[in-house]
């Protein structure tokens, strides 16, 4: 007996697991170095004292009632996962086994725990489920956690006064912010946009970032659509304090979408909800907010029917290019063509490119769509070799860059087999304004073949000469906002009478956009453009209305009906 006493007294001392013994009201009678290792701890600390005096509150009632069971015999053992407070004052995660002890007839009830640290292993786990309910970059919820906490409140506001509110945030033109001053500034950025809608919240409201520059913000038991609507307003205005990245000050917008919890919808539908309205709030011109309405759905399935039309339309080939004469004033006589692409829809007829190219842009068809257009422009030229003159096509940020639109030109002028010379690429200044490095090098590559770039709707961007100098401009379009202010002797024919200056002053060509009538056209020579484009000179017309004479000169024959010459016209 004396043996086993002794062989137990040296596997309690030396045992590689944290072991105690403890009487029948829970005070430690013995620990071993293991023990008091992974708490921390010094046998004084314990011997003597209660076992909850070092266990973490939150474990404290779970662990008196086992113990409780344990003394009734209701448990032969018990093992949980328990934490223990360490002298540090960390917390320590151990696997605690407690059971019965043998004790010697006639002697108290005693208690053998064995502790394990698993620490390492929670901390683990724990990393493991952040992760999976966490945004790495900003530590908000993400979207799993979202839906998962937006579920559970969805399920209880029915039972409250009170509802529910999605607020759904997209940074405007993050990307230019990534691209021209690097992704740790983007990521910079996001952190502290995060920062600011977090501190516009309550307590019981969560924020969470989906990725990219979406942010959702979750209210709970909000009062009513005009009460969502002023948190937004707040968010909204504390996001827009000026931030400082490196030595650029960034001054972030957003454009939002705030959809209210309805009878039975789910989590997935409210937040669908919310982005389809700041969809719309994008479309209207950024930094603005829209709240979803059933409108707002019938015109998202729209596009929806629409983007699947598309996608069989640039297959079919229903969409097709139309080209719009541009014309030297003084004489009047044809010298180029604008590439205008429209719609030949099997039903609806011909449509319009304000119907379907923004459609095009938001499904990132507009690259293959471009595309098509100058292949068929560069064609347009090579298959009239008698006419000596160029052709312009429009071409969208989304082409530049990243979509290596160089490669693409290069391939439809080896196609076709035409000079460089006689392709113009028009971008408008907003655009130009809005492109990054990437896109300026493609732009610059481009022009280095030999292509004309023409800033179109030149007038209505932000810094429209910046947007000059920095770009290797061979032409300007002048609005047509301007041109239709002609003769105010006003505003109208001082920008016009200036932008033309500037053009002779760069060694450029300039192109009026817009003329309709004589009197336009005697202001605009008057103002001293070289060129002009519109109604006037000609509408935009199918390649079978467009005839060369031999001499290089050019006839387009009328349409076939007035209603569509006027519909290819607008």
């Amino acid at each position: 007996m004396a043996d086993e006493a002794s062989m137990f007294a040296l596997a309690f001392r030396d045992s590689p697991i944290g072991m105690a013994i403890l009487d029948e009201d829970g005070r430690y009678l013995e620990v071993n170095g293991t023990f008091l290792r992974i708490i921390g701890r010094t046998s004084r600390d314990l011997t003597g004292h209660y076992f909850g005096v070092h266990t973490h509150p939150d474990d404290l009632n779970r662990d008196v009632e086992l113990m409780g069971q344990l003394s009734s015999g209701e448990l032969p053992y018990f093992q949980v996962q328990k934490r223990f407070l360490h002298h540090s004052g960390d917390t320590v995660w151990t696997r605690v086994t407690v059971s019965n002890a043998q004790a010697p007839t006639g002697t108290a009830r005693r208690f053998i725990a064995q502790v394990e640290d698993i620490t390492e292993i929670r901390r683990a786990k724990d990393l493991l489920e952040r992760r999976a309910l966490y945004d790495h970059l900003t530590g908000l919820a993400n979207r799993n956690l979202l839906i998962d906490r937006l579920t559970r409140a969805l399920d209880g506001h029915e039972k409250r006064s009170t509802t529910v509110a999605c607020i759904f945030l997209d940074i405007d033109h993050f990307k230019i912010v990534n691209d021209s001053l690097g992704h740790e500034a983007g990521d910079n950025l996001l952190i502290e946009i995060a920062t600011r809608i977090r501190g516009c919240v309550r307590s019981g409201d969560t924020v969470a970032r989906l990725g990219g520059d979406e942010f959702v913000v979750i209210l709970d038991n909000v009062v009513s659509q005009a009460a969502a609507e002023g948190h937004l307003a707040v968010i909204a205005e504390a996001v827009q304090v000026p931030f400082k990245i490196e030595e650029h000050e960034v001054v972030p917008t957003v454009s939002a979408g705030l959809a209210m919890a309805e009878e039975g919808i789910t989590a997935e539908s409210l937040v669908r909800n919310a982005d389809m309205a700041t969809y719309t709030a994008k479309q209207g011109g950024r930094n603005r907010y829209e709240v979803f309405s059933s409108k707002l759905r019938n015109e998202a399935l729209t596009r929806l029917s629409i983007e699947a039309e598309l996608r069989t339309a640039l297959r079919e080939g229903e969409l097709v290019v139309y080209y719009q004469p541009v014309v030297e004033l003084a004489t009047r006589e044809i010298v180029a063509f604008e590439a205008l692409v429209r719609w030949q829809h099997p039903t609806r007829g011909l449509v319009m490119p304000d119907e379907f190219i923004p459609i095009c842009e938001e499904a990132n068809l507009v690259v293959p769509l471009g595309a098509m257009v100058l292949h068929e422009a560069c064609d347009f030229i090579a298959r009239n070799p008698r006419f000596n003159g160029r052709v312009f096509v429009n071409v969208s940020t989304r082409q530049i860059g990243s979509a290596d639109l160089t490669r693409v030109v290069k391939q439809a002028l080896a196609a076709s087999g035409i000079p460089a010379r006689r392709l113009g690429l028009e971008i408008t200044e907003s655009g130009m304004l809005l492109a990054t490095n990437a896109a300026h090098s493609d732009l610059a590559a481009i022009t280095n073949l030999g292509v004309d770039l023409i800033i179109d709707d030149f007038g209505t961007g932000y810094s429209a000469l910046s947007s000059v100098l920095q770009n290797p401009v061979s032409g300007l379009k002048l609005a047509r906002e301007f041109t239709l202010r002609l003769g105010d002797r006003a505003i109208g024919d001082r920008i016009s009478t200036t932008i033309a200056t500037l053009t002779q002053s760069l060694n450029m060509y300039g192109v009026i956009e817009g003329v309709e009538t004589e009197a336009q056209y005697r202001q605009a020579r008057r103002h001293g453009w070289t060129y002009g484009q519109g109604y006037l000179f000609g509408r935009p017309s199918p390649v079978e209305r467009i005839v060369f004479g031999a001499d290089g000169s050019v006839n387009i024959l009328p349409a076939p009906d007035a209603t569509a010459d006027t519909l290819a016209a607008q």
